[in-house]
């Protein structure tokens, strides 16, 4: 998927959201500006390149330049 990123923040491959079994899986594809987890309850943090998290109803995952996705109905 193509995202509009003004201020170049977004890199052209920059996150990849997949199914792994009955996990979806996050994973940053080694950005230069990062991916950021927002998780109910958690402090955001910022994902480490090509180390996939599980994520979980209602995480919310920050592309930069204002992008988020947020990821509904995981069990």
């Amino acid at each position: 998927m193509t995202v509009e990123s003004p201020e170049q923040d977004i890199s052209r491959s920059h996150v990849e959201i997949r199914l792994e079994g009955w996990h979806v899986l996050v994973d940053d594809l080694g950005t230069t500006n990062g991916t950021v987890l927002h998780r109910p309850g958690q402090p955001p943090r910022r994902l480490q390149p090509g180390v996939p998290e599980i994520a979980s109803s209602g995480d919310v995952v920050d592309l930069g330049d204002g992008v988020t996705l947020t990821l509904h109905g995981i069990l």
